[in-house]
């Protein structure tokens, strides 16, 4: 009888060992996959930006890349600011200097864009402004 019981332990104990390590890799099949789809799409995104750039810069365009540049990076500022409340103390930091660093490059190197791209909006001039003024003015206090 103790053999038999030893056994049925054994068994039972090497089922839940199967059953928990089916689970754990349907878990992380469903999170590959969650995250395989989305990061492809933005590598996809990046590569088109980039083959677009670079298409620009060959062809003599740069102040058109350089403007498709500046509209990107005000999109990243305009996004970062909007996700910093949920943010901990290093990311506000962080963003905090890099917004700074920003605003004193541009303050010495304004922007004069006249070509055919699309321009922003002077609202979304004007918060992004603000942004990177209050940040230049915390970082000289």
């Amino acid at each position: 009888m103790k053999k038999f019981a030893s056994i049925l332990g054994l068994w039972l104990l090497a089922v839940g060992l199967v059953v928990v390590g089916w689970w754990l890799g349907f878990r992380e099949r469903l999170l590959s996959e969650a995250y395989a789809i989305p990061v492809v799409d933005k590598h996809l995104t990046d590569a088109s930006k980039t083959a677009m750039l670079i298409e620009q810069i060959d062809s003599g365009r740069i102040a058109d890349a350089r403007h498709f540049l500046q509209l990107q990076l005000d999109g990243d500022i305009l996004t970062v600011h909007t996700l910093l409340g949920s943010s901990d103390a290093r990311t506000r930091d962080l963003a905090q200097k890099v917004f700074a660093r920003i605003a004193r490059y541009r303050a010495e190197n304004p922007v004069s864009y006249t070509g055919q791209l699309s321009q922003s909006s002077a609202d979304v001039d004007a918060k992004i402004a603000e942004i990177l003024q209050a940040a230049r003015q915390e970082q000289t206090e």
